[in-house]
């Protein structure tokens, strides 16, 4: 059982990302997100990387998604708070994840064309503009 599809497994291969599934409950994990540099600290500590947990619908190449979440808990190393962070966790491997809702436009995603990619450029774009 496969939470994409065999495409999306290809073009993970190229990403240089690690990544875990949970069938159960439909959770994508990518352990090695990376960060720009400078622009989030967690417990004081400045992140070049970051887990990020998407949960994939069963029907995700005709909707795409609308959140995901990040472990460790995320700040910014400027001390703007990051709007639409926090709440509603997920948990996974004994570790938190913090949610961040983002809600893109439906048509935004393009059925049955879209795939992980798009993704991970939503994913990418969110956190390289925490206060959008």
């Amino acid at each position: 059982m496969n939470l994409l599809f065999e495409e999306d497994y290809k073009i993970l291969e190229s990403t240089g990302l690690f990544y875990t599934e949970d069938f159960q409950n439909r959770y994508f994990v990518i352990k090695n997100f990376p960060l720009e540099e400078g622009l989030y600290k967690s417990n004081e500590k400045l992140l070049l990387e970051v887990e990020v947990l998407v949960i994939i619908p069963s029907n995700y190449n005709t909707s795409g998604i609308d959140m995901f979440w990040t472990f460790p808990n995320l700040s910014r190393a400027d001390g703007v708070q990051i709007p639409a962070y926090g709440g509603d966790p997920r948990i996974y491997e004994n570790k938190i994840y913090e949610r961040w809702s983002r809600h893109w436009k439906s048509e935004s995603w393009e059925v049955k064309v879209d795939n992980i990619q798009k993704i991970l450029s939503r994913i990418e774009w969110a956190l390289k503009n925490p206060s959008t």
